[in-house]
């Protein structure tokens, strides 16, 4: 339907510009100080073949064709040059807000600033666009690993909720729909301190739509990406507001502080300016997508890869079963025992190499700046991806293969050539959080299963998200405990006698990391209005 409707939009604008092409030319590309590549389309650029193809087929074809360092484009409606390669990686994480700002796509732009308005005053710098939206998470420290730790014993007893939930006593499954279920409830409890799992499960199709439409064509016209994408934001949008007026009328009414929502409710900026509900709702909107699509592909590769190879599975359980058998039943997971899987978090990092959850991210050049030889001029936008680099025989043997002992220490790649949670300032500040949720759904599901493919050539939809076309279907074998730790029996799930697991912790005090944040804040509590003082003393009050 995507291809039907561009192919109508492209047909009505390619008959009025090839006139103008062939008389004028394409501007800016014999300029011998820009990079070679190519502009493409007026207007369309070479969007289609960056949003349709492969990322490796794009990135690759053009670096051998134009320069294996640099090369312009014209994507998503921007003038776009590609830094390639460990040096080009290098080269930007390390000038972050000196040559580099971030930038966000147009399509992110429309669907997550629904509060910037046609009427309000000019947008501000993009340098200050970027830190006003990652401060909320930044500044209070919540993704650092000390706050993290206190919330790992409720990821652990989430996972374990919804292995018991959707898996228990099946032999048959599909991998993909519960690695979305399990990833989507954690980033709601932990951001929005919502556990709700009917509600939840209702944004899960929205949430898919948003990621596919984040980097797509703008065009509200019915069945495009776009248009989906812009109708689950809508919806999700309008979720998020019934949210908010829950989470302040809980607030007023003195339940503790557990969340970054409630962070954004309270603080004001220095102003005395509180964030209005639709940008909260926007700003939320993007943090639950941020932790949602990344994490949830990893782990449906991981079971796809580990479902594959019983050698690797076996090194996982093996690591996994030593902590078991170091805790008292019951007991959950600390940041001692996620230092201990040293091979799992190998594993993890080779499911990244092989299907990235990030593929790449733009930036804007604040000034004019030279790279390899050629010039790129202030405003153009800047490409990084990871596709330069991940499947590069110089860089990773054997690439194609699934293989988690590359990164053995010792064996570990060439420094800026395994780059999936980007570098320098502007390193994803979930990186952390997206470890820890992994880890903890590794450590639970080789510990109750063992599993296998059922269809090892599935096809594969989508580069922006990959998503296996049947949702990965696997057949179960439960692994049961005896009375002695150190032996198990292997049986279908069909048979297995149901097991106690840990009472869900609704309320768990893991959350109360906001404490740092709202004290950070309390010197701007003097010029707040008065319900709002109250509600954030109120909520201080409720912390100690």
């Amino acid at each position: 339907m995507e291809f039907f409707i561009l192919s109508i939009f492209l047909s009505l604008i390619i008959l009025s510009l090839t006139l103008a092409i062939l008389i004028f030319g394409r501007p800016g590309e014999a300029d011998p100080k820009l990079p070679p590549g190519s502009l493409g389309w007026p207007v369309m650029g070479e969007t289609i073949e960056f949003l349709f193809g492969t990322p490796e087929k794009f990135v690759g074809d053009r670096m051998k064709k134009y320069s294996p360092d640099i090369f312009k484009t014209n994507i998503l409606g921007e003038k776009t040059v590609v830094i390639c390669g460990p040096n080009g990686h290098k080269f930007l994480f390390s000038n972050e807000q000196k040559y580099f700002t971030v930038f966000r796509p147009h399509p992110m732009q429309r669907l997550f600033r629904s509060y910037k308005t046609a009427t309000s005053a000019a947008p501000p710098p993009a340098a200050a666009v970027a830190v006003d939206e990652s401060k909320a998470i930044r500044q209070p420290g919540f993704l650092k690993p000390e706050a993290l730790a206190r919330f790992l014993g409720g990821m652990d007893t989430i996972t374990q909720q919804q292995l018991k939930l959707h898996w228990e006593g099946k032999d048959e499954v599909k991998a993909f729909p519960l690695s979305k279920c399990v990833t989507l409830t954690l980033a709601c409890r932990f951001f929005m301190g919502i556990d709700n799992p009917e509600r939840i499960a209702r944004l899960v199709g929205h949430f898919d739509d948003i990621t596919l439409g984040m980097h797509s064509i703008i065009s509200n016209v019915p069945g495009t990406i776009f248009y989906r994408a812009n109708k689950a934001a809508a919806a999700i949008r309008k979720e998020l507001l019934k949210v908010i007026k829950e989470k302040k009328a809980d607030m007023a009414a003195g339940k503790p502080m557990q969340d970054i929502l409630s962070h954004m409710i309270v603080v004001a900026d220095p102003s005395g300016r509180f964030m209005p509900e639709v940008e909260i709702a926007d700003k939320i909107m993007g943090l639950l997508v941020a932790g949602y699509s990344t994490v949830a592909t990893t782990i449906a590769f991981l079971m796809k890869y580990v479902g594959e190879d019983a050698e690797i599975y076996e090194k996982i359980r093996s690591e996994q079963m030593k902590i078991v058998e170091s805790k008292k039943p019951g007991e959950l997971l600390d940041w001692e025992d996620v230092n201990k899987m040293r091979y799992s978090w190998n594993v993890i990092c080779e499911t990244m190499r092989l299907v990235p959850p990030l593929q790449g991210t733009f930036r804007e050049a604040l000034t004019e700046f030279t790279y390899a030889g050629y010039t790129v001029p202030k405003g153009w936008k800047v490409y990084w991806t990871v596709s330069t680099t991940n499947m590069n025989p110089k860089y990773f043997k054997n690439p194609k293969k699934f293989n988690p002992s590359r990164f053995d220490e010792g064996e570990a790649p060439p420094p800026y050539t395994y780059v999936p949670f980007g570098g320098g300032p502007r390193m994803c500040p979930g990186k952390e959080y997206a470890r820890l949720a992994i880890l903890s759904f590794v450590h639970n599901v080789v510990k109750k299963y063992k599993w296998e493919v059922l269809f090892p050539d599935e096809k594969i939809t989508g580069d922006m998200m990959p998503t296996p076309e049947k949702g990965l279907p696997i057949r179960l074998h439960s692994q049961q405990l005896g009375h002695n730790k150190r032996s198990c029996k292997s049986t279908t799930t069909s048979s297995t006698v149901k097991r106690k697991t840990t009472a869900y912790i609704r309320n768990t005090s893991a959350m109360d990391i906001v404490r740092m944040a709202v004290y950070s804040q309390s010197n701007n509590a003097g010029s707040m209005p008065q319900g709002s003082k109250n509600q954030a003393q109120s909520s201080k009050a409720h912390m100690g």
